[in-house]
């Protein structure tokens, strides 16, 4: 499939194709079925591809590289829409859930960045949003905050409405956090870190504040990179 570290993967169109994104610089669509690339998506980035993610139509992809760019790419076709340069190195990217806007975690600044996913223009730029270098952004399920996680151990809720941070979570990890997602309801945020653990916030209830999180730590013996909830958030 890649000749490189494979980056970032997603179930699409209903479960019969999945699409992944490698250091090998390409993205490429898998039929399930017959387990070959249906589309190679190519010759745009010229360093690592960081992340893919799919629009909610999954008629987009938009992915983020070393190479300081963040594309968007008409699945169906696989040409490029849009590029967007940045100052630094983009290690994550997502698209809103209602696929108007599109986040990116830049290194330069340990910014976030979030566009119009049509028209490609910076909606907002928040500069020293964290203190070192962010692996995750994402929207919540409701398109109103955009979360973030970091090396620098905190993970951080942004306004789309205030434009202004509106959770600061500092201590719920012992080392740098690798991931985060959320429940498709938005109640809950899981966060997976190098400190082996998973913690699993209520965010809707705000209950967060006053009450420890779940923690999920007798899995893994080694850092956690990565964690993602089923449909129903039962697991």
């Amino acid at each position: 499939g890649h000749s490189d570290t494979v980056s970032s993967c997603h179930f699409c169109s209903e479960d019969t194709k999945i699409l992944s994104c490698s250091y090998d610089r390409t993205v490429k669509l898998w039929d399930v079925v017959k387990g070959f690339p249906i589309q190679v998506f190519e010759e745009e980035h010229t360093a690592p591809i960081s992340e893919c993610n799919l629009s909610p139509d999954d008629r987009r992809v938009v992915t983020s590289s070393y190479d300081n760019t963040v594309k968007a790419w008409d699945m169906e076709t696989g040409k490029m829409l849009w590029t967007i340069e940045h100052e630094g190195i983009v290690t994550s990217c997502s698209i809103s859930c209602d696929g108007k806007y599109v986040v990116s975690g830049s290194d330069k600044g340990n910014a976030i960045f979030v566009f119009d996913a049509v028209s490609a223009t910076v909606v907002a730029h928040v500069q020293g949003h964290h203190r070192s270098t962010i692996t995750r952004c994402c929207f919540d399920p409701d398109n109103q905050r955009v979360t973030s996680v970091s090396y620098d151990k905190t993970i951080k809720l942004w306004d789309m409405r205030t434009r202004s941070t509106s959770v600061t979570i500092n201590e719920g990890h012992s080392n740098a956090i690798s991931d985060c997602c959320f429940t498709s309801d938005g109640r809950y945020l899981c966060t997976a870190s190098w400190d082996k653990s998973l913690k699993i916030w209520d965010i809707k209830t705000g209950e967060f504040r006053c009450h420890e999180p779940l923690s999920l730590n007798q899995g893994h013996e080694g850092s956690v990179s990565s964690c993602v909830f089923s449909q129903d958030g039962e697991l």
